[in-house]
């Protein structure tokens, strides 16, 4: 079987089955946001776009690819994974809520970029009407990971060393109001330590800088450290989640290391401008439900700790408002504010 038409915007760019879907793809990543049409008129198949919060590297980006892979050869169409980083996603979420609501532009989204940054107070809901949620794909925990030259192996010695040099211990984020951001506040509050945030608009950056030593700590998603863990370069003092991950079930959560019911999750889901109608909605959401249930792609997303879900478009939509409740409150106590 040869492979699906699959691009990266900003990134590697695979081969596709046939000289004219390379060209139309080339064509595509050229075109300027918001031109679509002229290029669905230049040919039969019209390019659908994945816009990613996330830098190249990372498990929004990891996902996007995954998926996007299996629906270009489904549906027969090329798939333009767009990278759009920045500003805890709202620069990705404003794309989307100004694209075309055609079915052809989906918003690949975080906890972070859509639950996250609207209650840290940032922009509201991007300065856009509400995107339409159309699945819940995955929930995953973060992990608390130390650079081996910090000195420890577990939560305990690290909260011990955090009180002995109070506001000098910093941590990598994925940047202000985000899951990472919000698991770091939120145990700072419980264990009563002051630690320093680095955020940073990618996660690949802030893991060099961790490997590199210039900054001890790193909050992110397990997913995508999880070969660094494997190889020892970064040493797993906890997970977030209320229970450990299956892949890894030699990390214990905060839970277990002396914090009872700490449970900060993050998920990924797909939502898509709003106005698009109910059927292109259902379409996407039984694909997306169809690759979640690949043996294949089950498997790629234990090994990266994650959990998939594929709820319906209402129980995601009732998941983003009970999110947004939640962590406008914590903001709103003082919680979140470094």
């Amino acid at each position: 079987m040869t492979p699906p038409q699959f691009s990266v915007a900003g990134s590697r760019q695979s081969h596709g089955r046939t000289s004219r879907r390379r060209l139309l793809a080339l064509v595509a990543l050229a075109v300027p946001v918001g031109c679509w049409g002229d290029v669905a008129a230049a040919g039969s198949t019209r390019p659908i776009r994945f816009v990613v919060p996330n830098a190249a590297g990372g498990t929004s980006d990891l996902l996007a690819r995954m998926f996007g892979a299996q629906i270009a050869e489904t549906w027969d169409q090329p798939v333009i994974v767009d990278l759009r980083p920045g500003a805890a996603g709202r620069i990705a979420a404003d794309v989307v809520a100004k694209a075309a609501p055609d079915g052809h532009t989906v918003l690949f989204a975080n906890n972070g970029t859509r639950a996250i940054a609207p209650g840290a107070g940032s922009s509201g809901d991007v300065g856009s009407p509400s995107l339409v949620p159309v699945s819940r794909l995955t929930n995953l925990s973060l992990v608390i990971a130390a650079a081996p030259s910090l000195g420890v192996r577990t939560l305990a010695e690290l909260v011990e060393r955090a009180r002995g040099v109070p506001g000098r211990l910093s941590y990598a984020s994925g940047g202000i109001g985000s899951t990472s951001h919000m698991a770091a506040a939120l145990l700072s509050q419980r264990a009563d330590v002051k630690l320093v945030q680095i955020p940073y608009a990618g996660t690949a950056m802030a893991v060099k800088d961790v490997l590199a030593g210039e900054i001890p700590l790193i909050f992110t998603q397990l997913a995508t450290v999880a070969p660094l863990i494997q190889r020892g370069q970064l040493l797993p003092l906890a997970v977030t989640g209320a229970r450990r991950v299956e892949a890894f079930p030699d990390i214990p959560t905060v839970a277990e290391s002396g914090f009872p019911r700490f449970d900060v999750t993050t998920w990924h889901g797909v939502l898509v401008p709003p106005g698009t109608t109910r059927d292109s909605v259902t379409r996407l959401h039984a694909e997306l439900v169809r690759v979640l249930a690949l043996p294949e792609v089950r498997k790629q997303l234990a090994a990266m700790g994650m959990e998939p879900v594929g709820n319906t478009p209402e129980q995601f939509a009732a998941e983003l408002r009970a999110d947004h409740a939640h962590w406008a409150t914590f903001v709103d106590a003082g919680l979140a504010t470094e």
